[in-house]
C-alpha cells in the first residue's frame, strides 16, 4: 500500500481541478465533482468499432480507489455520429466495479468504417465529457492518408503535461503510445529541486499504488484532452511495473522472483484497467498479450509490440543484478549468444509472419525501445547500453534480415524510453555502409522525463554514421504524415516541460519516399 496521508492528498491534487473544453469538437465536463475525474477514452480501433473506456472515481483519491462508491456500479454509455451527441446510434449499459478498480471496457461494433464517432458515459446521476473516436477503412480499401501522434515517458513530477495538450490540438487520427504512461518511482533525490508536483506516494510495488499512480495522472486536463481527440494504440515499457527490469529478471537484487512475479501481475492489471484496450490482451493466469497488429485500409498496416515481458535477462549482468541496465564493453560474451531473445520466440515468429503478407503502402513498427545502434568508443573497442537493442545484438540482426528478406512494404519503426529525438536509418548489418537500408526509425522524446546528457551523446555521432540527428534536450512528441507518396515526421518540442502553458515549436522534420529506403532530406 503506498504511503500516503491526508496532507499529500490534497497537495497532490491541489485547486482547481475542474476539466477545461477540449478544443472546438469535445466539451468536455468531467471534474473534481463528478464520478468522472479521469476522463474518457477509446482504442483499439476496428473497421466496425473501437474500446472506449473510462474509470470512475470521486476525489480526493484514496489508495487508488473511490472508497464511497458501491461495489458494482451501472454504467451507460452513448456512441454518437456527430459531436452533439444528437444522432446517437448506439447506446447499452454496463458495470463499473472495485475489483476492477471501477474501470469501464466497452468493445464497440457493428458501426459503418472508415469514419469517426463521438461517445460519453453517464453514471450516478453524473455525464462524462465526450470523446472522439474512430473506425478503421476496410481493409484494403486504397487510402489517401494518415496522420499518427507518438508520445512516451510522462513523469508526473518533472514537469506539466503541456504536451499532451499540443498533440490534442493536432487532431491526429490515431495515438501510438509507446510506453512509461506512468512512472513507478518518484523522482531521485538529486532531482527533487527539478520537480514540478509530487506523487505524494511511495514507490508502487502493488496494485493499490499502480492504481494510485494512473488516477493521479488521469486527472490531468491536458492528458484528458489527447486521449478525448482520438483513439490510443498503447504499448508498455519498464516503468510500468519496473526500471529497467528484463523478462522476468527484475533490476532490485532484494527482489526475489515470487515477489517480482506478484509485482508484474498487479501492474499488469493496473495497466488493463486504465488503458483503452481489448479484453483479448489479457491471457491465463493474470497475464497480458499485448503485441498485437491492426490495419488501415491499404495505406498501413501498425504492428505494436512488447519489448520487454519476453526477453532474455541482460547482457553480462553483474550478480545479484540480472535486470538492470548498463554500459559494457562489447566483450560481453552474451553478445554473441543466438539463444538470447529480445521479443520471445513466439512473438518474433508472429511479426516475422506478418512481414511476408504485408501488402499495405507502409509498415509501421510501434515498438518501446531504440533499435539503431549507439557506440560508444573505449581503449578495448566499444561499449554498448544494454537496455535496448544494443545488449541484444543478434536478436537485432533477425529483425534486420527479417526486414531485407520478407520486404515489407516501406517499414518505419517508432520508438521511444530514451527521452531524445533520434532519426536513424537501420541498414541490415549495423555499421556496414555497403549494407542495404532496410527501415527508417523515428524515436521521439518524452513528455515530461529529462533525456540522457546531450554533450556526451553529441561527441560520439561521428562514430554512428546512420543516426541523422538527436536531441536531447527537447521535451515533446511526434507527428507524422503518411500519404501513397511519403511520410513526414514533424518532431515537435514544448519550450519548457516545467511550464504549465508552454508553446510548441516544430524542431526538425524527416521524409521518407514510398520505395525509397532511408530518409532522402530533413528540414
Amino acid at each position: 500500500m503506498p504511503n500516503l496521508s491526508r496532507r499529500t492528498i490534497i497537495k497532490a491534487f491541489g485547486a482547481g481541478l475542474a476539466i477545461p473544453a477540449i478544443g472546438h469538437a469535445e466539451n468536455f465536463r468531467g471534474g473534481k465533482d463528478t464520478v468522472f475525474p479521469f476522463g474518457v477514452a477509446s482504442g483499439d480501433p476496428a473497421e466496425d468499432g473501437f474500446v472506449v473506456w473510462t474509470r470512475l472515481g470521486t476525489l480526493p483519491l484514496i489508495y487508488g480507489i473511490a472508497p464511497d462508491l458501491p461495489q458494482k456500479v451501472p454504467v451507460y454509455w452513448e456512441i454518437s455520429e456527430d459531436e452533439s451527441m444528437h444522432s446517437i446510434v448506439q447506446e447499452g449499459q454496463t458495470y463499473a466495479a472495485a475489483i476492477s478498480g471501477y474501470s469501464v471496457h466497452v468493445e464497440i461494433q457493428g458501426l459503418k468504417p472508415g469514419r469517426p464517432y463521438w461517445y460519453r458515459f453517464r453514471a450516478q446521476g453524473n455525464q462524462s465529457g465526450i470523446g472522439r473516436s474512430r473506425t478503421f477503412p476496410i481493409s484494403g480499401q486504397a487510402i489517401s492518408s494518415l496522420r499518427v501522434a507518438v508520445a512516451s515517458c510522462a513523469h508526473w513530477e518533472m514537469g506539466w503535461y503541456s504536451a499532451y495538450r499540443h498533440l490534442a490540438n493536432e487532431y491526429p487520427n490515431i495515438v501510438l503510445f509507446l510506453g512509461d504512461y506512468i512512472y513507478e518511482h518518484n523522482a531521485p533525490p538529486a532531482r527533487q529541486g527539478l520537480t514540478v508536483r509530487s506523487y505524494g506516494a511511495s514507490e508502487a510495488t502493488d496494485l493499490e499504488g499502480y492504481r494510485w499512480r494512473y488516477g493521479l495522472q488521469k486527472t490531468d486536463p491536458d492528458l484528458q484532452k489527447a486521449h478525448a481527440v482520438a483513439p490510443w494504440l498503447p504499448i508498455w515499457d519498464d516503468h510500468e511495473i519496473e526500471d529497467d527490469y528484463s523478462g522476468v529478471w527484475p533490476s532490485s537484487p532484494e527482489e526475489s522472483a515470487e515477489a517480482f512475479r506478484r509485482r508484474r501481475l498487479a501492474a499488469w492489471q493496473a495497466w488493463y484497467e486504465n488503458m483503452p484496450v481489448r479484453k483479448n490482451v489479457r491471457i491465463a493466469d493474470g497475464g497480458m498479450r499485448i503485441y498485437r497488429r491492426i490495419k488501415f485500409g491499404d495505406l498501413a498496416i501498425i504492428d505494436l509490440m512488447d519489448g520487454r515481458q519476453y526477453r532474455s535477462r541482460q547482457p553480462c549482468p553483474v550478480p545479484p543484478k540480472y535486470g538492470d541496465g548498463r554500459i559494457i564493453s562489447e566483450s560481453c560474451s552474451d553478445f554473441h549468444d543466438a539463444r538470447r531473445t529480445f521479443l520471445g520466440v513466439e512473438q518474433e515468429r508472429w511479426l516475422y509472419d506478418g512481414f511476408r503478407d504485408h501488402s499495405a503502402v507502409w509498415t509501421i513498427l510501434a515498438q518501446d525501445l531504440k533499435v539503431a545502434p549507439l557506440r560508444f568508443p573505449s581503449s578495448g573497442g566499444y561499449n554498448y547500453w544494454t537496455d535496448t537493442w544494443d545488449g541484444f545484438p543478434l536478436a537485432r540482426d533477425r529483425l534486420t534480415q527479417a526486414l531485407a528478406n520478407y520486404g515489407p512494404p516501406n517499414p518505419i519503426i517508432f520508438s521511444g524510453d530514451y527521452h531524445s529525438f533520434f532519426a536513424s536509418n537501420i541498414r541490415a548489418r549495423p555499421y556496414d555502409e555497403k549494407a542495404p537500408v532496410v527501415a527508417s526509425e523515428i524515436l521521439g522524446t518524452s513528455i515530461t522525463s529529462l533525456g540522457p546528457p546531450y554533450e556526451a551523446i553529441q561527441k560520439v555521432l561521428p562514430e554512428n554514421p546512420d543516426i541523422r540527428f538527436f536531441d536531447s534536450r527537447k521535451r515533446g512528441y511526434v507527428i507524422a504524415d503518411f500519404t501513397r507518396q511519403a511520410m513526414t515526421a514533424k518532431l515537435m518540442s514544448i519550450a519548457d516541460a516545467r511550464d504549465a502553458q508552454s508553446e510548441v515549436s516544430l524542431t526538425r522534420t524527416f521524409t521518407v519516399e514510398s520505395g525509397r529506403k532511408g530518409f532522402i532530406n530533413s528540414s
